[in-house]
Parts: C-alpha cells; structure tokens; sequence
C-alpha cells in the first residue's frame, strides 16, 4: 500500500517519529538497517536556536534515510520558515512541525502542545513556512491541552486548511504527559474529519497493538516512538505484520546484547566517548530490561566510562544468559565490529 505526502509517494505505512535523546543518527541507522521503508524524524530542533547554531548536528543526516523529516519546534512565524529552509537544505524529505510536547520547559512559552491554545499563531506558523519550502509540511500534535479543551478534530480541520500535507496525532491530552491510555476513539474522529494522511500515535508496543490502533482509528499510517526504546525490531515487525499478517520472532536475549552494544558504540563514535558513553547509559538499561537476571548489570552500566566497561559488563551478561554459547556469540560481534572499525580507518588514512 501506498499514499502521498504531499509529492512524496510514502510505501509504509509505519512512522518513527522524533524522540529527543533518542531519534539520533545513530538510532534511525540501526532502524534503517531493518526496515528499508519506514518514515524516519530527526529529534525535534529549536528554531530559534538554529539561528544562532546553524551547523547543530541534531540535523545530520546521512545517505540511505529517506524517507525522512526534520522536526522543528518553536512559536515565530519567520523563525520558523528559516529554521524549515535550513532543514530543506539538508536535504529532509519534509518538514515537521511540533505542536504536540508536552515538557513544561517547551511548552512555558508558547512551544509544543501550547500552540493548541493558540491556532490562530499555529495557522499563521503554518502558512509562512509552507510559503518558504517547497518540501511537504506536517504537524504533530495531541487531543488538547486537557480534557476540558480537547479541540484535536478542529485544530486538525484549521492545519488542513492552511495547508499541512499530513497530521501525526498522539491520543493524550498535554495534561495526561504519557500516563494513562492513549484515546484512539479521540484519533479516530480527527482521521474521520480530515482528508489528508493521519498518523495515530500512542500506546503502540508489539506489532497486534499497531494492526488494532489502525483498526480503530481508520488512520493512514501508525506512529511508534516509546515502543522502540530498547526495541528498534519492533518497527520492521510491525511492517511485516501489517504487510503479511505474519508475526516475526522478536530478538533473542543475545540478540538485543549484541544491538545493545552497536548502538552504544555508534554513540561513543559519533557523539565521543564523553558524550557517547554518557547518552548510551539510558540506551542500555532500555536494551537489558526484560532479561531475566539483569537488573545488577543494568546497575552497572548506569555508571559506565568507557566502551571497555560496557564490553565487560555485556559479556557477563551474555553468559548469564546464555552460558558459554551466548558470551562467544557476544564476543564474536564485537571482533567483528572491531575489524570494520579497523578497515574503515585504513580506508580513511588511504583517502
């Protein structure tokens, strides 16, 4: 099945969007390798911080990711449309909008979810930067600030016209945070009201949940971002699902050992080790939890230094798991990712 964002022609129907700390180039590589045709978001950029830090690496963006967004988020109308020229030339498919955060810190001002309250500014935000690219725009967005001011299907309806290419609703409120169920029903009528592609989003963490919040919701597309934490096989099982009907098997526990450590030294590498290492603790306690006997080495890697400390910890781990068998099968990947290390510097020093 196909669809159109705009004059994109999009062939899934599953979205990773953007997840601050998270939706990194690291972490969409590590998605991209498993799913050649999901939709893919940066971490949501400031637009008023671009204008002063243009070159920020939050929009990096590297060869192979199409289809792929850039998201940005602020309340300037003229800001905006810089900060979408500046995503343009990087080479984003299309540009997202946020009007859906619900973190305090964005939304104190009239940022995020804040702009629900606000749809004349978020109309006037909309229009300028359609008028400045000529990517797609898209917006994210929730139900409403609370319960008393769910306005979805009208601030929907209000983007619609003023000219977005598709919408991505999550099914809280900005009051609910993440706590609670996520409202599909509520999703269900935004999709109903609109004519262009709606994403639904919320409470998406096996492959059934995402056939049933489409189901529900009529909607075009679904989105999944807690779900991946720890769990990026969760994108290409959903995709496989919702092409074949045929559940794949999810990853053994060495399997996700073994991801575990690619993605925290593809942090250490990109990021460097200070950063790197720092970012993959959170990365890492997400990979190990659901493995029997972890909770001790997740301790441990919470305080993690160096990729040797994260080596040590994980083949324990692994033998844990796994006995003898599962610590070589650890250690046999990391060789492995050594030598290509080795003969990509080599490639470098003879460039």
């Amino acid at each position: 099945m196909s669809f159109q964002i705009g004059n994109l022609t999009i062939k899934s129907r599953v979205y990773v969007p953007p997840m601050a700390g998270v939706t990194d180039l690291v972490f969409r590589r590590i998605i991209r390798n498993m799913d050649p045709h999901c939709l893919l978001a940066t971490e949501m950029v400031s637009s008023r911080a671009l204008m002063h830090k243009p070159e920020t690496r939050i929009m990096d963006l590297a060869e192979g990711e199409d289809p792929i967004a850039i998201q940005i988020f602020g309340h300037e109308p003229d800001v905006m449309a810089q900060a979408a020229l500046l995503a343009q030339a990087k080479g984003a498919n299309w540009v997202d909008i946020n009007m859906g955060c619900p973190v305090p810190k964005i939304t104190k001002g009239k940022d995020g979810c804040a702009l629900m309250r606000e749809p004349d500014l978020a109309r006037d935000i909309v229009r300028t930067v359609k008028a400045a690219v000529s990517i797609p725009v898209t917006v994210k967005f929730r139900l409403g600030w609370d319960d008393n001011s769910r306005n979805a299907v009208d601030f929907g309806l209000m983007l619609q016209e003023a000219g977005v290419s598709a919408v991505t609703v999550h099914g809280r409120t900005r009051q609910q945070l993440y706590s609670g169920k996520a409202d599909w029903s509520f999703i269900a009528q935004v999709k109903r009201a609109l004519s262009i592609p709606v994403f639904g989003n919320g409470d998406v963490f096996e492959p059934e949940d995402a056939a049933r919040l489409l189901e529900v919701t009529g909607c075009d597309g679904v989105a999944v971002a807690r779900g991946t934490l720890g769990n990026p096989w969760l994108i290409s099982r959903i995709s496989r699902y919702l092409e074949s009907g045929q559940i794949q098997d999810p990853p053994t526990d060495i399997e996700r050992l073994i991801c575990a450590y690619q993605h925290a030294l593809g942090l250490m590498q990109y990021k460097g080790v200070r950063i790197g290492t720092n970012e993959s603790r959170r990365h890492l306690t997400h990979y190990t939890k659901g493995i029997s006997g972890a909770a001790p080495f997740r301790a441990r890697l919470t305080q993690i230094n160096s990729e040797q400390e994260m080596v040590d910890i994980l083949v324990e781990l692994a033998q844990q798991v796994a006995g003898q068998e599962g610590e070589e099968q650890f250690l046999t990947a990391v060789a492995e990712d050594a030598e290509k290390n080795r003969e990509t510097v080599l490639v470098a020093a003879a460039i």
